[in-house]
């Protein structure tokens, strides 16, 4: 039931002069006119308008009432996100080698003539070394994705379909990467278009998943064409499991021989210069997928640094100048939006807080108010009273908002004259050129969506109890893709079993030991102080299974063996099978379903034997199979015996 808000502004301006002047008597006999040219009625006339504009106000909700609310419950506005955009660098022959640094301003012009603010988010090592082929190396041979890496709209997946220790990716570069650096610099474009968005991250909790994958890097010696260790110096991708960038630093040590002897299956592999990345240890839930691998690729984004900036105080509304007042002192900035900020008071680092109800006196604290530019200091009760001559200064970032979002079509250009590489080359030498539009750039959230936000947020499970709050939540652990949750209860033990997210060509499913602990971490947050929660992959029964049957007449061309396989190995499928939300967890197999799905075949008249043989499972006869509530099939193999039935029916 919800709770009844009392009304305060329940009586008008007539109502509250009437009752004025029904108490007149009680105070004085002598007072016996009460029309409106009396004195005294005008200035009951006045209050009575006094009361009635206090209590409306009174009644009122104020935008700022809500923040407080939204603020006590968890909740605050979020800021403005700067867009973010990929661009491609061109740096000119001397600059191969330098570093260009984070923060190197751009100035984006798009097709109105306005011009937007961007910096660099990271350093990039330039390089005159392009890759020229891309061969990915695994158990079934070499395939070529140089193509494919060139070309927009089009993916490969560089350890293969079925990624195991040993599978390899060759990057061919047209020029020794190393020639002149000690570190290159590679952006994964890593293709998502097909999958799901990984679970979002709610609140400041932050997302921290520790991949089990084990990726080695190694650059072959142009000079004794001995493979040499490469150091990962940082990686965003995670060891591929998302897009970002990957810097590596040379060496001269010698790499270990591989897990499979994949030294050099590649023709024409003397005319290039050569970079690999090998699986030592794999887990990769999806295979990794990748648009393009290139060189000299930066992010940059809508925002822009500002440094040292003295403050500027705010004046009030009769013109006079704020700092004359000692308390509540409003100063402000000369950008906005602030995404960030570090203020200083004569030298000294104040700290930002939410509002001032929990400051002391001496407390050196501020409010920031990013979407109007300024800060406020306390009134000498809660928060300290800088002095009104105080220097303040603040370093801090501006921008963002949805107006970064600009077109593939602006033009990009360098304007840093600050930065000048070493090799005497200047940022507004190189050409830049955006890979696809900026995107990502969002506006301050209004109030209306942060209520609604709160609202949404609070709708949902957030401590495990029941079996549906753990489904809930194991299947929302932040940065994973879960296809699939089960979740068991014993007394104290619960045991939640997570199926990840995989395209259908890959076939069974299983959670790597990372992934694994990332649920984990994200449950044991929300769970009972007394649960002991098990979090595990599905264990797989491996089936073999044999399919006899006869084809009706005129199917005599053969090749359906094909068509049965595909058919019971869809039908028991963890993710897709069924009736197309997976097989369900525990559920027994009885052979007589299989073959009904066969039957239903256009080419196949009957099925005359279904045999299955489980390993792993309880197997009742040679056509049923009983599972645990953990368990999921596994289609080994698929033995299919059919008989061709001639126009006669025979």
């Amino acid at each position: 039931m919800g709770i009844d808000v009392p009304d305060l502004d329940d009586r008008e301006y007539e109502e509250l002069l009437e009752q004025a002047k029904k108490r007149i008597p009680a105070y004085s006999d002598e007072w016996t006119d009460f029309n409106p040219h009396d004195p005294g009625i005008t200035i009951l006339e006045v209050l009575a308008w006094l009361t009635e504009t206090h209590t409306y106000q009174l009644d009122q909700i104020t935008d700022e009432h809500r923040e407080k609310y939204l603020r006590l419950i968890g909740y605050d506005r979020r800021p403005p996100t700067p867009a973010t955009a990929a661009v491609e660098l061109s740096p000119p022959a001397a600059a191969t080698g330098e570093r260009l640094p984070a923060g190197t301003r751009l100035a984006v012009t798009d097709g109105t003539g306005d011009v937007y603010r961007f910096e660099t988010d990271r350093t990039v090592v330039l390089t005159a070394a392009t890759i020229e082929r891309v061969v990915t190396v695994d158990e079934t041979g070499s395939t070529e994705h140089g193509e494919a890496n060139r070309t927009d709209g089009m993916f490969y997946r560089p350890f293969g379909d079925d990624v195991a220790r040993g599978d390899a990716v060759y990057l061919g570069f047209d020029y020794d990467p190393f020639e002149s650096a000690d570190r290159l610099t590679l952006s994964i474009d890593y293709h998502d278009a097909n999958l799901p968005e990984p679970a979002p991250v709610s609140g400041d909790r932050s997302v921290t998943i520790t991949p089990s994958v084990e990726l080695a890097w190694e650059y072959r010696d142009p000079g004794d064409g001995r493979w040499r260790s490469l150091s990962v110096a940082e990686d965003e991708t995670n060891a591929l499991y998302e897009g970002g960038s990957i810097e590596l630093a040379g060496a001269t040590t010698p790499s270990p021989p591989p897990a499979r002897n994949c030294e050099f299956p590649i023709d024409g592999a003397d005319d290039y210069v050569w970079v690999r990345c090998r699986v030592e240890t794999p887990g990769h839930e999806i295979p990794p997928q990748v648009d393009a691998i290139r060189t000299n690729v930066v992010t940059a984004s809508h925002a822009a640094s500002v440094a040292d900036e003295r403050l500027s105080p705010e004046g009030n509304a009769n013109g006079t100048d704020a700092s004359a007042r000692l308390d509540g002192q409003t100063y402000a900035f000369a950008n906005r939006p602030i995404l960030s900020a570090t203020i200083r008071v004569d030298g000294h680092r104040f700290v930002e807080v939410s509002d001032f109800d929990a400051s002391g006196p001496d407390d050196p604290h501020y409010v920031l108010d990013r979407e109007r530019g300024r800060v406020t200091f306390g009134d000498g009760d809660a928060g300290r009273v800088p002095a009104p001559d105080a220097t303040i200064t603040a370093d801090y970032v501006y921008g963002g908002g949805e107006e970064g979002n600009v077109s593939s079509t602006a033009v990009w250009q360098f304007t840093d004259s600050s930065t000048q590489l070493p090799a005497d080359v200047s940022p507004a030498d190189i050409d830049v050129t955006p890979l696809r539009a900026a995107s990502g750039g969002t506006d301050y959230e209004t109030i209306e969506a942060t209520l609604r936000r709160a609202r949404r947020d609070l709708r949902r499970p957030s401590r495990a109890v029941t079996e549906s709050d753990y489904r809930h939540l194991a299947s929302r652990t932040p940065g994973l893709r879960i296809s699939r949750t089960n979740v068991s209860i014993d007394g104290d033990r619960t045991t939640v079993v997570v199926v990840p997210y995989a395209p259908p060509d890959v076939p069974n499913p299983d959670p790597s030991e990372g992934f694994l602990e990332s649920v984990r971490r994200h449950l044991r947050e929300r769970t009972l102080l007394t649960d002991r929660v098990h979090v595990t992959g599905p264990r797989y029964v491996r089936l073999e299974l044999t399919v006899a049957g006869r084809t009706r007449p005129r199917y005599t061309s053969g090749g359906y063996e094909a068509d049965v396989t595909e058919a019971v190995t869809s039908y028991l499928h963890p993710l897709y099978g069924y009736d197309g939300d997976g097989w369900p967890f525990g559920r027994a197999l009885d052979g007589s379903e299989l073959a009904a799905v066969v039957g239903e075949l256009d080419a196949i008249d009957r099925v005359t034997d279904v045999t299955v043989t489980a390993h792993g499972g309880t197997t009742i006869d040679e056509r049923t199979v009983l599972i645990d509530e953990t368990s999921l099939f596994a289609v080994e193999d698929v033995t299919v015996d059919l008989t061709m039935t001639d126009d006669g029916g025979r």
